[in-house]
């Protein structure tokens, strides 16, 4: 399985069958277990995503660059050295303000 969507498919299949079927403590002890690594494995794969997210985020605009003179370019750069990094909440793309007053 390579997509996320397959994944929590799969993960959900697996979620009924421990609910809606008549296994042994064994059997379903082994689907918790495939469940567990399929969940891991999917917010491993969210915590890369949202990492690239935070990478582009914070990435200076190029056409920006290349309209800053030399001043306001160190203006900036002391600009950046000195905000913290923003935290992306999940599905909100805009970074938090922080007031460094």
């Amino acid at each position: 399985m390579n997509t996320i969507e397959e994944r929590l498919e799969k993960l959900e299949k697996l979620s009924d069958s421990i609910k809606d079927s008549d296994l042994g403590i064994e059997e379903a002890m082994a689907l918790f277990d495939e469940g567990i690594k399929l969940v891991r494995g999917i917010e491993k794969d969210l915590d890369a995503m949202e990492g690239k997210i935070q990478m582009l985020i914070n990435q200076p605009d190029s056409s920006e660059e290349t309209e800053n003179t030399g001043a306001s370019k160190s203006r900036n750069k002391t600009k950046k050295a000195n905000s913290a990094k923003p935290e992306l909440e999940l599905f909100n793309f805009e970074p938090k303000q922080v007031n460094n007053e």
